[in-house]
């Protein structure tokens, strides 16, 4: 087999990015197996590495936030740095729906390292931008967000 030009591994990597982006959105809003749960980890991580070679800021950061959320699901604590470099990247900036998501989803992973202050505030914010969100992106995002859970108000 002959080695690859650069062109070819660009165009690979942004398939497999592609690829494994839609993988992890197809898994991510059902009840998962433990095997669908380490499948969830595998297709985020993927899609992070290959958007990392040839993907845009943009790109980088909505695979972070798609690793956020599959740590998330996993119950694991490395969440919150994920989320929070998407939240970062994100806040105040990109469409609603991009909004909605990076709130809950570091609304989730403040809640899984008992943040609940934080957890709450940022589970407020996902809701507001949820209201304001068109019927086929609210329903993209109503299958994710009805899996957070609802965090309770830190007095």
């Amino acid at each position: 087999m002959a080695k690859p030009n650069m062109e070819d591994v660009s165009r690979f990597h942004r398939y497999f990015a592609i690829e494994s982006n839609n993988e992890f959105w197809s898994l991510s809003e059902g009840d998962l197996s433990n095997e669908d749960k380490q499948r969830l980890l595998t297709a985020s991580f993927t899609s992070l590495f290959h958007w990392s070679e040839i993907g845009t800021e943009e790109n980088k950061h909505l695979a972070y936030l798609a690793v956020a959320r599959a740590l998330c699901v996993n119950g694991s604590s490395l969440s919150v740095q994920y989320a929070e470099k998407a939240f970062e990247y994100f806040d105040g900036q990109g469409a609603d729906w991009v909004q909605a998501f990076t709130n809950a989803v570091f609304s989730h992973a403040c809640h899984i390292v008992g943040e609940d202050a934080k957890a709450h505030d940022f589970y407020e914010r996902a809701v507001g931008f949820q209201v304001n969100l068109s019927e086929g992106d609210r329903s993209v995002f109503d299958a994710t967000f009805k899996t957070i859970p609802e965090p309770q108000h830190a007095f």
